[in-house]
């Protein structure tokens, strides 16, 4: 084929090939309630660090085992019978720090240590009492040695490297026995001289040491103590636990030295060392469910917004309203936004706060009225209202009066998440009393707050929260609790985020706002990962399924190439636990497989359509740049049909057989 030819044929095809990129929708898409729930796994590694316990008091293969450690977990979606689809496995690493090591941490819990003695009542209204102690006929005094909780985890955190580090896709677990390193700790003599009835008796003293801080409220300024804490947590990827402290009256745990002596067992037999492996495993079956891989309460979710709505309503008397605080006074609103957005640094986070009395609303006055009891719980003795009537009233499920303040939108473009604060009378609180709490009174009959799925519910009361701490067991005159530290840990569970103590209470002792005891006013690590682990898990599996029910085609090749690309960087980034980073390309894969999905299930769409119209246009430029191209050119040079000389046209002299030239009267 000639070169002319050629070079036309091939630009038409180069160009016709060339496609405008693949259009993908943008439209906001509804988010189903329960989430993906497709099967995917994740791969983490527990390492346990031993401080104080030795390999020779352990059966390590025991240990590891499935009967006293989880080698796999269903994540699960506690409100509701749902799944995430994510199977997380575990691998378990143990190591022993040397003697040394243990050693120079117990001097440096000695450089931090505050004794404070108690006795079983307080010596003033605002004085302090361990709870666990308080059996005046056997106890003396209680000698309480505490060590800055904050400290000990910095303390651990910059000493990461005697450990070999952190793994890299994986959590630290910090196993602590130290009652023989110097650490004041309660033994097996002082509890039996404690539990044992006598009479008479002769007091006597006990020993224990704890992990302790103090917290500020952020609103209305109420200090608070927390000292009787035996773990400590969540600042970074690891958890400290000591099993000679305590015991606690919040976990009501005996200490291992009193544990092992109360059960006769010895860790120098065989049996011994097996009931140490288990009584450890228990622990780490905690830790590992409760902190490194969490349920979640609601499913976790992906949007580009979230909008955080929250209605701030004054049910006080006038009296109360006149005393004060104000309304403005009881809520940090850059707090609760600079939180929420910890969890989800890919988006974006708004918060309103809306200030009303309830008044303001005379329906809502109207089922206040209603709700407003003269029930009182039966352990609290706290009057109530009931919660039920007022959520009805607003849920859709319900009455639907929401939509009177707030219509809620649940997209991937924006999640809206509406949150009632109530500020009640007196010390009102929130109460559901059923039928079972008649009889036999239950701690959950009453709560401060509540995330329902759909809405958040809280209420405080004048005087036994924004005022408390006028009372003598606080003495804090002036003082009291806000709305912040509530809105933030139920915004949490809004958001998908567990208790850290679901299966076992030590892990309450976690800094984070999510936990009781600890009243902490931030997310931990731990919360953060699981937020955007549950979205990347959340993208991917969808992206996965797409994929897997999407048929290749000449039309949606480009976008499944893309979408596994995309799929194996944030696959990449996740088994890091880059998960903040991993949700670009998460992201990215899924809106790839959702396009790819719709041109397999449309003859006619958008990509098609530009592809066409690429095609035509590819065509036409190629013609056109063959036909400039490799047109016919006028010759160059010497033309034959012309004289040489003067350039008029030539004749053709047939007898000499020769081009002739009458101007210049000579054959050419």
């Amino acid at each position: 084929m000639r070169l002319s030819l050629v070079l036309p044929v091939a630009l038409i095809v180069l160009l016709s090939v060339v496609q405008f990129p693949t259009v993908h929708s943008q439209s906001p898409q509804l988010i189903p309630q329960q989430g993906f729930g497709l099967n995917r796994s994740a791969s983490l590694t527990v390492k346990i660090v031993f401080l104080g316990i030795t390999p020779d008091e352990l059966n390590s293969t025991y240990l590891k085992r499935n009967v006293t450690v989880p080698p796999l977990k269903y994540q699960t979606i506690l409100a509701g019978p749902l799944n995430t689809g994510v199977i997380f496995s575990f691998n378990y690493q143990l190591v022993f720090a040397d003697n040394s090591t243990v050693s120079s941490f117990a001097r440096y819990l000695s450089s931090i240590q505050r004794e404070e003695n108690t006795f079983s009542g307080p010596l003033t209204p605002s004085g302090l009492v361990n709870p666990y102690f308080t059996n005046s006929s056997t106890l003396s005094m209680a000698q309480n040695y505490f060590y800055d909780a904050d400290k000990v985890e910095s303390w651990l955190g910059s000493n990461m490297t005697l450990f070999g580090g952190n793994p890299v896709s994986g959590y630290t677990l910090f196993v602590a026995d130290l009652h023989s390193y110097k650490i004041p700790s309660f033994n097996y003599t002082e509890y039996q001289n404690y539990v044992t009835p006598c009479r008479p008796c002769t007091p006597q003293a006990v020993q224990a040491h704890y992990y302790n801080r103090t917290v500020t409220d952020p609103d209305l300024g109420l200090v608070m103590y927390r000292h009787f804490m035996t773990g400590w947590g969540g600042s970074s990827r690891f958890y400290y636990m000591d099993l000679s402290a305590g015991p606690s009256y919040w976990t009501n745990e005996l200490p291992v030295q009193v544990a092992s002596q109360l059960r006769g067992i010895s860790t120098s037999n065989y049996y011994g060392k097996l009931w140490m492996s288990k009584f450890v495993g228990s622990y780490v079956y905690g830790a590992v469910n409760n902190l490194f891989a969490p349920d979640q309460l609601y499913p976790v979710n992906y949007s580009q917004n979230y909008n955080l709505q929250l209605f701030v309503l004054d049910n006080r008397t006038a009296a109360e309203m006149s005393q004060g605080p104000q309304l403005t006074a009881t809520i940090n609103e850059t707090m609760i936004q600079q939180n929420l957005a910890s969890l989800v640094p890919f988006a974006g986070v708004t918060v309103h706060i809306k200030f009303a009395n309830v008044t303001d609303y005379p329906g809502l006055a109207a089922i206040m009225a209603n709700a407003t009891t003269s029930l009182r719980d039966l352990i609290s003795g706290r009057p109530i209202v009931d919660g039920d009537l007022v959520y009805n009233w607003f849920t859709t499920s319900g009455l639907g009066h929401i939509t009177n303040f707030i219509n809620v939108t649940r997209t991937t473009s924006t999640i809206d998440v509406p949150a009632f604060l109530f500020a009640f009378k007196g010390n009102y609180t929130f109460g559901v009393p059923v039928k079972e709490d008649i009889g036999s009174p239950n701690i959950y009959g009453t709560f401060g707050g509540e995330a329902l799925g759909d809405m958040v519910l809280i209420g405080l009361s004048q005087q036994a929260d924004f005022t408390i701490g006028n009372n003598s067991t606080y003495g804090q005159g002036g003082k009291g609790a806000g709305f912040t530290h509530d809105a933030i840990h139920e915004l949490g569970h809004m958001m998908g985020l567990n208790h850290p103590f679901i299966y076992d209470l030590t892990e309450d002792f976690t800094n984070t706002v999510m936990g009781y005891y600890a009243y902490s006013l931030n997310f931990s690590q731990f919360d953060r990962d699981s937020i955007l682990r549950g979205v990347n898990d959340e993208l991917l599996s969808f992206a996965l399924q797409a994929l897997s029910t999407t048929q290749n085609t000449l039309f949606n090749a480009g976008d499944i190439s893309m979408a596994n690309q995309n799929i194996a960087k944030a696959e990449n980034l996740y088994n890091t636990m880059d998960y903040a980073g991993a949700v670009q390309y998460s992201l990215a894969a899924a809106e790839d497989a959702s396009a790819a999905q719709q041109l397999a299930n449309s003859a006619i769409s958008p990509a098609l359509v530009f592809s066409l119209i690429g095609v035509a246009i590819g065509t036409a430029i190629g013609i056109l740049l063959g036909y400039l191209l490799f047109r016919r050119s006028r010759p160059a040079g010497v033309q034959y049909n012309r004289c040489p000389t003067c350039q008029q046209p030539l004749r053709w002299d047939p007898a000499q057989m020769r081009w002739y030239c009458d101007r210049c009267q000579k054959p050419v």
